[in-house]
């Protein structure tokens, strides 16, 4: 599926065209990659969700007035974003995102920002999204970052990012990338994420990589991502073992169950672990991932790592993982 090669571009996903938000209990609040709107998946009936955790998604006027996060039907504060629930308020500028405890104070969410507001600049969609304090003043987040600026193509999708401290200078991405590009399938999903430098040249990051390609399924779930070089060769990406990942086994709730790891050469890794198997529990929480070799005996990552065990506390809140070796020793937690 990459950008080079018109015949693997178009890989073969069903078209799903743009539904109208709809208000309900969610897995996930969020799947969107383009920068225009949230994108809920995996809804839970009403009457299911003391078995999970779960976003309210309120609508307004086809418009999320909110999403607040329960966990096993009590109110939380543990979501993704920080806090229990963010609040959207709209005017002709922009979009303003706001969040709240349980307790009803406004307070800073996952990265220590007070407000998120997106920005029209003139066009349909958000153009700049920025992070600001309680006084209203530009905020950096926990990433360094107070501001986004978006490129967007003719559906409306962001094509283009790049990121900016408090101060107006450049922060580059997790891969050092100056200016990050999308391209994107028929489900609106990010086939690839592709870094240039300040010149508008494709560049290659610390990490070795130029170009991570993404394969997802109609949900937004990953089924496949690989790094390639500014040749268009497989190497090995951020994790420093292996050039791609597939993930398979994928659950009702949007859990992957397996995942094969690949080299440069595009060979099930051989010097580490080539398999990785995860284990649920009736909570839909990751209890424990174990790796295996090609032969499906118990091997180690490029950490040392053979198991994770996840560690939750009594009001299932995780609380931290443990890597053990081959010979159950500790390695990191």
């Amino acid at each position: 599926m990459k950008f080079v090669l018109p015949l693997l571009f178009f890989f073969f996903m069903p078209l799903v065209s743009a539904k109208p938000l709809t208000p309900g209990y969610f897995l996930k609040w969020d799947s969107d990659h383009t920068e225009r709107e949230i994108r809920p998946v995996y809804p839970i009936d009403e009457k299911e969700i003391a078995n999970f955790k779960v976003y309210k998604v309120a609508v307004e006027n086809a418009k999320p007035s909110s999403v607040c996060f329960y966990a096993f039907s009590k109110p939380s504060d543990k979501s993704s974003f920080g806090a229990h629930c963010m609040r959207f308020t709209y005017s002709g500028s922009g979009i303003t995102r706001s969040f709240f405890n349980v307790a009803g104070e406004q307070v800073v969410n996952h990265e220590g920002v007070h407000t998120v507001k997106y920005l029209f600049q003139g066009n349909k969609y958000p153009l700049l999204r920025r992070h600001l304090d309680v006084k209203g003043q530009l905020k950096e987040s926990s990433l360094g970052v107070a501001e986004y600026r978006f490129k967007r193509d003719s559906k409306g999708r962001r094509i283009s990012e790049i990121r900016f401290d408090g101060a107006g200078n450049v922060v580059p991405e997790h891969n050092g990338f100056y200016e990050a590009r999308f391209a994107f399938d028929n489900n609106d999903y990010a086939t690839y994420r592709k870094g240039f430098d300040k010149n508008g040249h494709i560049m290659e990051g610390p990490n070795g990589y130029a170009t991570a390609y993404f394969w997802f399924d109609e949900n937004g779930t990953f089924l496949k991502e690989e790094f390639r070089d500014t040749k268009e060769n497989l190497v090995l990406g951020p994790s420093g073992f292996f050039a791609k990942i597939v993930y398979g086994g994928i659950d009702d709730s949007g859990n992957w169950h397996k995942i094969s790891l690949y080299d440069e050469k595009d060979q099930l890794v051989s010097n580490y672990a080539a398999y990785a198997i995860a284990k649920y529990d009736r909570l839909n929480q990751r209890e424990s991932i174990t790796y295996y070799d090609a032969q499906m005996k118990v091997a180690q990552n490029n950490r040392g790592v053979a198991k994770y065990l996840y560690k939750y506390d009594s009001e299932h809140n995780l609380i931290k993982r443990e890597g053990y070796s081959a010979i159950n020793e500790l390695v990191t937690q």
